[in-house]
């Protein structure tokens, strides 16, 4: 939570900057429709700085959540917190990430940095702030990289937890749950019939790259097989490509950030009058550039794949010929600073 965030407590509403440990905050039991007290065990801050150059959900902005977004007084008013930070709807927990249309919840690009502030209590909770159920703090490991908050010391602090095991209610992620939230918010707001949607393409721009830096067009593409023309001496190439996320391209609502440029199946080196599976792609798991191995015929790129061709037959020119299976769409170029300037 940003400073100025509300949290409910027996006592009435108390500013994030002012709960210490030891407070009782009001939690909501969910599965017996009741509020209950939770006593608060610890609470950290930390100051971030946002970095512009990654993707909104990346780069650190927090999430504003517009007075009256989710319902009439819910909030109550602005909210600010973290991407990453969720948010309970019927009975489940959503990272607001998931939930951002760019009208009535986005991310705040007016910071460039900020501290924020977790609260911990006995049992991970469902909690109000700002007249919100979100969730308290559950340390799943990364407690050290904030600062304790107030002057009380925390002794015999719960060792770390997992979202399985400890969580307050489930974490749920699935397009199938998250989606219809997302549109009846976005709807709320007026956000269907006036959204930005990004432009696409589905050219992949794909083109190899030498060690040297030297970029291959492609020679010839047919029937899903692409042929470059690789010169003497070249041992290893980069496949370069457009590249997508599909929280990007369909919403934020998919849970995959990944990066995909292009699914590569069968690649075979041509030189002289040999003929040359190139097959590391579809062996090696740690292989720069793609993503995990999953399929034995097919590897997905993350956009920029190094690809070994093994030793090379000398003084020869040999043709690379690489099946591709799937790609895009992608976000056009200049996507990205479109969507930015239309949603402003």
């Amino acid at each position: 939570f940003l400073a100025g965030s509300m949290i409910r407590t027996p006592g009435g509403d108390v500013t994030v900057e002012d709960i210490r440990i030891g407070d009782e905050v009001t939690a909501f039991d969910w599965r017996d429709n009741a509020e209950i007290t939770r006593k608060v065990v610890w609470v950290g801050n930390r100051k971030t700085t946002v970095r512009p150059a990654l993707p909104d959900d990346e780069a650190g902005y927090p999430v504003r959540i517009l007075k009256d977004a989710i319902a009439d007084g819910v909030p109550f008013k602005d909210m600010l917190i973290t991407a990453e930070h969720c948010l309970f709807f019927e009975n489940r927990f959503v990272p607001v990430r998931m939930l951002v249309n760019g009208h009535s919840i986005f991310y705040d690009k007016s910071f460039s940095s900020y501290e924020y502030y977790h609260i911990e209590t006995d049992t991970h909770s469902v909690i109000w702030a700002d007249g919100m159920l979100t969730e308290s703090y559950l340390d799943t490991g990364n407690r050290s990289s904030f600062a304790q908050h107030g002057k009380l010391a925390l002794i015999g602090a719960p060792s770390s937890r997992s979202w399985a095991e400890d969580a307050g209610a489930p974490l749920d992620v699935a397009r199938d749950f998250v989606e219809p939230l997302f549109r009846e918010i976005a709807a709320r707001a007026g956000a269907a019939e006036n959204e930005a949607r990004p432009e696409l393409t589905d050219d992949a721009d794909l083109r190899l790259v030498t060690a040297a830096g030297v970029v291959i067009r492609k020679t010839r593409e047919t029937n899903g097989h692409v042929m470059f023309m690789i010169p003497n001496g070249v041992e290893s190439v980069r496949l370069v490509s457009r590249a997508s996320r599909p929280s990007d391209v369909v919403g934020p609502f998919v849970d995959d950030r990944r990066s995909f440029g292009v699914a590569v199946g069968e690649i075979t080196l041509f030189e002289s009058s040999r003929t040359t599976p190139v097959r590391a792609h579809l062996t090696e798991e740690e292989l720069a550039g793609w993503q995990a191995l999953e399929w034995e015929d097919t590897r997905w790129t993350s956009g920029d794949a190094l690809l070994p061709l093994g030793t090379r037959q000398p003084d020869s020119v040999a043709i690379l010929t690489i099946q591709i299976k799937a790609g895009g769409p992608y976000l056009a170029e200049n996507a990205i600073e479109d969507m930015a300037l239309a949603t402003a």
